[in-house]
């Protein structure tokens, strides 16, 4: 039979390692799978609600930038698939590169979109004091990746780096982002006015999950084409 001593020594030790492992543990560790699961499902849960509202942040504060310093060249985007009118936006896009080009952002014009449209482009343009020289079109489709690949295709040829891209404000944060994995340095100056300009419930969320759809699966099948 052990002694009184002997059996007080050992509840001493047992009671001593107990306090250590409890200490040794996080406070905030949760105590049991059931626990564990809860929590992880938590984290998930507020993480997939946070991405949307840090999109929808990402589109907000991309419109109301304006970024007007030189550049290489201004693209002009073209509005075939947008959010309303048109031809009331692509006038707004057409004064609005036309501006930046007298005001020196930069010594050239370059249209996108569809070949139906670049002669009335490129006539407006000049009505605005573009000369016809120092506007290039080029054929492209009208989403967002297609005519910024194929700039930024033609300006890895001329060494080119960097743009002036004409859209939509709520359009902005896209092709910041578009623009940016294909290499370009992109200074996205949105238009001023036109039928896109407000920043509807209805845009901001389409161009929302249009940036989510971009950051999740479209960027990873595009290529640098501007090493900067």
């Amino acid at each position: 039979m052990a002694s009184p001593a002997l059996t007080r020594t050992s509840a001493a030790r047992r009671s001593w390692k107990t306090a250590t492992t409890a200490s040794a543990t996080p406070f905030w560790f949760p105590g049991s799978a059931r626990a564990a699961s809860t929590l992880l499902l938590t984290v998930v849960i507020v993480a997939a609600l946070m991405v949307p509202v840090g999109a929808t942040a990402q589109v907000v504060l991309a419109s109301q930038f304006d970024d007007r310093s030189p550049s290489q060249a201004i693209v002009m985007l073209d509005p075939g698939r947008v959010w309303g009118d048109p031809d009331a936006t692509r006038t707004a896009r057409i004064d609005h590169a036309a501006e930046l080009y007298r005001d020196r952002v930069a010594p050239v014009v370059i249209v996108t979109g569809p070949p139906r449209t670049h002669e009335t482009t490129i006539r407006a343009l000049q009505m605005r004091g573009v000369p016809v020289a120092d506007v290039v079109t080029f054929d492209s489709g009208a989403d967002t990746v297609g005519p910024l690949t194929t700039v930024a295709s033609v300006m890895r040829d001329l060494s080119w780096t960097s743009a002036t891209i004409v859209t939509d404000p709520a359009h902005a944060a896209r092709v910041q982002s578009t623009a940016g994995v294909l290499g370009i340095d992109a200074h996205v100056s949105p238009t001023e006015y036109g039928s896109n300009v407000s920043l509807t419930s209805d845009y901001v969320g389409r161009e929302v999950a249009a940036l989510l759809r971009h950051h999740l699966i479209t960027r990873w099948s595009l290529p640098t084409l501007i090493d900067g």
